[in-house]
């Protein structure tokens, strides 16, 4: 009797471990734009002319989906939750050098053919500071950090950088606001990952499968050592 419970045990064990072994699929879409030259350059809204002009400014963003049915979901909408920003410049930890937080009215979405390609894709993100337990809440409301992102496989590139500068006279000053846009027709590049995550409840029956087998064989090394 016992020799068929010990059976029955690793059976359920092993059941468990072939049931869990399954993952959620995904995929990660990642987009690199071209070097977006400079367009426009205003103050409190008004042209400003420098006199050098910016140097370009590149960007990437990813973010993940559940993979699809191209045949039945032919397009794929971006997740904020998992979304990632960044520019691609040698200055770029001086021009957002703050954390990000993508807001709620961002949308987007990105199109595949049957090969699991892009084929066409239409984004408008908006940005601002992220507050954390460091955020120092005088300037997060001084400077107003908002950046914005269009990108689209059929007009191109752009993304607008809008802030006030502050000065010290005695005390914080506001200056006027700079808003800073860098566009181009042209389009980026696209790359699309496939990764597996378990679910946290097949987890759960891999680690009571584990937990199974090893019980079963440690009360097997006792009997063996007692007999």
């Amino acid at each position: 009797m016992q020799t068929i419970l010990r059976w029955a045990l690793r059976c359920l064990a092993t059941t468990t471990l072939v049931i869990s072994l399954p993952a959620s699929a995904y995929l990660q879409f990642t987009y690199t734009s071209q070097p977006l030259p400079l367009t426009s350059y205003l103050v409190d809204g008004w042209p400003y002319e420098l006199d050098e002009p910016l140097p370009p400014l590149a960007f990437n963003l990813s973010f993940t989906a559940p993979e699809q049915d191209l045949s039945l979901h032919p397009l794929t909408h971006f997740v904020g939750e998992n979304f990632t920003f960044n520019l691609i410049s040698p200055d770029a930890d001086a021009i957002i050098y703050y954390p990000i937080d993508i807001k709620p009215s961002s949308y987007g979405h990105v199109s595949l053919n049957q090969e699991g390609e892009v084929a066409g894709w239409n984004l408008m993100l908006q940005m601002t500071e992220l507050i954390t337990p460091e955020t120092d809440m005088l300037f997060y409301e001084l400077n107003d950090h908002q950046i914005r992102v269009t990108s689209s496989s059929e007009a191109g590139d752009q993304l607008t950088l809008r802030f006030h500068p502050t000065l010290w006279r005695g005390y914080w000053l506001q200056l006027a606001q700079l808003e800073i846009t860098h566009a181009d027709t042209s389009s980026g590049h696209w790359t699309v990952e496939k990764f597996s995550v378990p679910e946290p409840h097949l987890a759960g029956l891999l680690l009571t499968g584990l937990l199974v087998l090893l019980w079963s064989r440690q009360r097997g090394l006792r009997r063996i050592g007692q007999g």
